[in-house]
Formats: C-alpha cells, structure tokens, sequence
C-alpha cells in the first residue's frame, strides 16, 4: 500500500506573530475595564455625561502604568 505524498510547507506560512502580546492585551482591556467603571460611577453619582467621559479617561490612562507595574511577565 502506498501513502500519499505531503504537500510541500509554503514559505512565510508559519504562525503570525500577534499583533499585541498577550500581557499588553491584558493590561489594556482591564484598564478600559477600570475606565468605564469608573466613568459609569461618576455619571450615576453626578448625572454629568462629560465628567463621566473625562473621569473614565482618567481611570484608563492611571491605571495603566499601574497594571503594567503589577501584571509580572
């Protein structure tokens, strides 16, 4: 009994690289986590819908360097 040839590997088809490290994805989708609770608080605390946005841009961009800092490699 004969086997079937494989098919020859095609250059360049290998695994991508990712466009974000898993790390980097973690700590931006738990800061943008952070971010919108933080505004939805501010907005249910002062009903002001422009001081919900700033203060959860706040929250986002704080705790950034925070969670870079805590999350280890």
């Amino acid at each position: 009994m004969t086997t079937a040839p494989t098919p020859p590997t095609v250059p360049g088809s290998g695994d991508p690289k990712p466009f974000l490290p898993v790390r980097t994805a973690i700590v931006l989708q738990t800061a943008a986590f952070v971010g919108v609770i933080a505004g939805a608080l501010t907005y249910l605390s002062t009903g002001d819908t422009a001081g919900a946005i700033l203060a959860g841009l706040v929250g986002l961009g704080a705790s950034v360097p925070a969670l870079n800092g805590l999350i280890g490699d």
